[in-house]
């Protein structure tokens, strides 16, 4: 075996073995993916909703801010929502 097809076994096959491995021993497995891997949700999706309440609440805090700055408008989380709508109806 010359030394460039040793480094293009390990390159590629090793790599490509391993991969075959996990494919075949995941594919006896019949639990579900989340037993497999031991997963379990952090949070629960209403404290999830409640933090991203929380973020959209901030960018839209910080948005009037610099609006107030320039002297336009503040905008409200329904103007924006509505503005967004009426820009990706003109791609449909």
């Amino acid at each position: 075996m010359t030394p460039d097809m040793y480094f293009l076994l390990m390159v590629v096959g090793l790599p490509a073995a391993i991969l075959l491995i996990a494919m075949l021993g995941a594919s006896f497995h019949h639990d579900g993916d989340e037993e497999l891997l031991d997963w379990k949700p952090i949070r629960s999706p209403r404290q999830e909703a409640e933090l991203h309440s929380g973020d959209t609440q901030q960018m839209l805090d910080a948005l009037n801010k610099y609006r107030r700055m320039r002297g336009a408008p503040e905008c409200s989380l329904q103007d924006i929502t509505e503005h967004n709508w009426a820009n990706l109806q003109q791609y449909d």
